[in-house]
């Protein structure tokens, strides 16, 4: 395996609702990569960024940086302003990605299965009123629903639904976090989700992970970064159903022109029907996060796939 030639950037942090997430992520990266003898520094995403890349002679960028100015495509158009290569996916396949109805939409285009949703803006909910909406969107979409923000990640904002009197609390919590909603019909079934890592052949599948959240954490923030709240294992279903959903991801992953790596989300129903809720486009690699699991499942690491990633991004 050849040496990175030179200093590399792990860039994490921001100003989103997930920074906290992002710094986690950027100190397991940071640590795993050292410890492969890879000259790293962690990097926050602020006004002295760019200055402090070019003063250190950073050669290569890994960001790790979750929601918005993360995945939205902005840290990705400002390293492509300035001609620093970077792991991940373009900006303007970021752009597209990160807004889960133009995604999805996609997706659907694809003949990938998603769930039957609605987007609801603010300024509509406002107009309109939600007398006039709820029963609509209930009659479509059934008793049980889950509503969340159209960006963004990390369950914030995200909120489960069981009956009409419940839908505009549950909406006037998701603007807090972005002025447009999509209100998703409910699924029941098992949580899987699929990382997807290119390579000289093409993009390739992990092995699936299950997530089991604690009961009442299922849409919590600090189920998805607390130990005790969520379990992460093999999933405990038929060997061509957990084939199908590789296939799906890369598939989701090509969909949408993605690039080095992302994860796709699905809920699986007790029938083996599924669909696929999100494809994030830059994973997260906290201690509860379905990366590093993933790796280290699938007989590698999340140091070695990184460095990997770091390297294919030199060669472009």
């Amino acid at each position: 395996m050849p040496d990175l030639p030179g200093h590399v950037a792990v860039i994490a942090g921001g100003l989103s609702h997930e920074r906290d997430v992002s710094l986690a992520s950027g100190r397991n990266l940071v640590r795993d990569l050292r410890a492969l003898g890879v000259d790293v520094s962690a990097y926050d995403f602020d006004r002295n960024l760019l200055h402090n890349l070019e003063r250190d002679k950073v050669v290569v960028a890994l960001p790790a940086l979750h929601g918005q100015l993360g995945e939205d495509g902005e840290i990705q158009t400002l390293l492509e302003l300035i001609g620093m290569p970077f792991v991940g996916s373009s900006s303007n396949a970021c752009r597209v990605a990160f807004d889960k109805g133009s995604a999805r939409e996609l997706l659907r285009r694809g003949g990938i299965p998603v769930p039957d949703g609605v987007s609801l803006s603010a300024q509509t909910f406002r107009d309109v009123g939600a007398t006039a909406l709820m029963e609509h969107v209930m009659e479509r979409l059934g008793e049980r629903v889950v509503v969340k923000p159209t960006r963004g990640g990390s369950a914030l904002g995200v909120t489960g639904v069981d009956g009409l009197a419940e839908l505009p609390s549950a909406l006037v919590g998701t603007y807090a976090y972005y002025d447009e909603a999509i209100i998703e019909r409910f699924y029941d079934g098992i949580d899987v989700s699929v990382v997807v890592l290119d390579s000289d052949e093409g993009p390739r599948a992990l092995t699936p992970i299950a997530i089991d959240f604690a009961k009442g954490h299922e849409f919590d923030f600090s189920a998805r970064y607390t130990a005790e709240y969520v379990g992460l294992a093999r999933p405990e279903l038929p060997d061509p159903l957990l084939a199908r959903l590789g296939e799906v991801a890369v598939e989701a992953h090509r969909v949408l022109g993605l690039r080095d790596v992302s994860r796709s989300d699905f809920i699986v129903s007790p029938d083996g029907s599924f669909v696929v809720l999100e494809t994030a486009i830059t994973p997260g690699t906290t201690e509860t996060s379905v990366f590093p699991f993933a790796c280290t499942v699938s007989g590698t690491s999340l140091g070695e796939v990184a460095r990997d990633l770091l390297l294919r991004a030199l060669s472009r």
